[in-house]
């Protein structure tokens, strides 16, 4: 899997295997951290943690290259719905997860995601 992180108002964009976003998807779920293979690539994150709280999700990433994940079991359980949803993606294709106003789950304060497909994030003809 790969995370990389572009900016607070770019956000993270998420890209792996059908498993490697499955696997995303329980750990969002349950709560938990992931360790990623070291890269010398400055946008490439270190890891995931996912903070089990309460309320909507917030995204975040930390001060050690971290993307954070932090709300309460029923928005992370949409959040896992939607990753779920992408690793399943039959095609190319890729999903933006930004907050606006009287967004049902992200915080307002959550960096942008955009996840792509396991078979590449433009749509294949």
């Amino acid at each position: 899997m790969k995370l990389d992180y572009y900016s607070a108002a770019e956000g993270v964009d998420i890209a792996g295997t059908r498993a490697d976003l499955c696997h995303l998807a329980d750990l969002v779920a349950s709560g938990g951290e992931l360790s990623l293979a070291p890269s010398a690539h400055p946008r490439h994150l270190r890891g995931l943690v996912i903070e089990v709280t309460q309320g909507p999700v917030a995204i975040a990433v930390d001060d050690r290259s971290s993307l954070t994940i932090q709300g309460g079991a029923e928005s992370r359980s949409l959040l896992a719905d939607l990753l779920r949803e992408v690793a399943t993606m039959d095609g190319g294709g890729h999903v933006h997860l930004e907050y606006f106003e009287g967004h049902h789950l992200l915080a307002p304060d959550s960096v942008p995601l955009i996840v792509n497909s396991p078979h590449g994030g433009m749509p294949q003809r």
